[in-house]
């Protein structure tokens, strides 16, 4: 167990050594992504160390509370035989104290195990801590370096980091964008964009606000179909066909013309399957 931890320790340390190593004054793109799978990998190192580190510690504090019991019943038994008379009694008690002999030499052994575990997991707690302060701090500064002030690169930012999965990293920069440059002619497309980062998790409550409000502040945009059917879909996922049915039909009857009518029709036939 402790030498599973001492190598996922060390491992640890090299991928330190490897963001370091590679980590400029200026980061770009390609070099981000790579920082983000290291420290991806740090995390989840640091996490199993602590994990196996407690369990080792378990096992040794289980291990000495079993030998004590057993510390306990030998003298029990050491009890027993002083009360004995007859040629037995020699021999009950040296068979007795040679048994708490031995069990307080093993519990001596692992006393001083179990201390020293405790004092290795402390320093390694403290390296540990250490890296996820360094994690925190290079995902600092990648999201710095991956974060434009033009707002035409942080849209198109946001939009890949949604396409690649970093759901989170996109909600920020939509969410920034939306604060600098509401009134932009992009502002009713990342205000949707804004509603799938929380649609893709299947955080529908919270998909629905955000959709909510490109139908209401940019009422000509082209993604108030879009936005609609993304409504009636989340309600239609949260097991409200009464009200997903309610926006499909306004896709359908406001918005004839948009490809967003065709899927609300299947919706709103699945929903009256249902």
């Amino acid at each position: 167990m402790a030498m599973v931890v001492k190598n996922k320790y060390l491992f640890s340390l090299c991928a330190v050594g490897a963001i370091a190593a590679f980590t400029p004054a200026c980061v770009t793109a390609g070099e981000g992504q790579q920082i983000h799978t290291q420290l991806d990998a740090l995390d989840a190192a640091g996490k199993a160390d602590r994990t196996a580190a407690a369990a080792e510690r378990q096992k040794l504090a289980d291990e000495s509370a079993q030998r004590a019991k057993q510390l306990q019943d030998a003298l029990e038994s050491l009890n027993r035989a002083s009360r004995k008379s007859g040629a037995d009694l020699s021999v009950d008690l040296d068979k007795a104290k040679d048994d708490i002999a031995q069990l307080r030499g093993t519990i001596e052994v692992l006393q001083h195990r179990l201390e020293v575990a405790e004092s290795q997991a402390g320093e390694r707690d403290k390296k540990i801590d250490q890296l996820i302060a360094l994690v925190g701090s290079r995902q600092k500064t990648v999201d710095t370096a991956e974060h434009p002030t033009d707002k035409a690169a942080i849209y198109t930012l946001a939009l890949k980091k949604l396409e690649g999965g970093e759901h989170v990293r996109a909600r920020e920069l939509l969410t920034d964008f939306l604060a600098r440059f509401k009134g932009d002619a992009l502002a009713p497309n990342a205000q949707y964009w804004l509603g799938e980062t929380w649609y893709v998790e299947k955080n529908y409550s919270d998909a629905l606000v955000e959709f909510q409000k490109v139908i209401k502040e940019y009422k000509t945009s082209e993604k108030v179909p879009d936005a609609l059917l993304k409504i009636g879909l989340s309600f239609q996922n949260m097991g409200d066909c009464a009200n997903a049915s309610m926006f499909f039909d306004t896709v359908m009857t406001d918005h004839k013309q948009a490809p967003a009518a065709k899927i609300a029709r299947e919706k709103a036939a699945e929903c009256k399957r249902k």
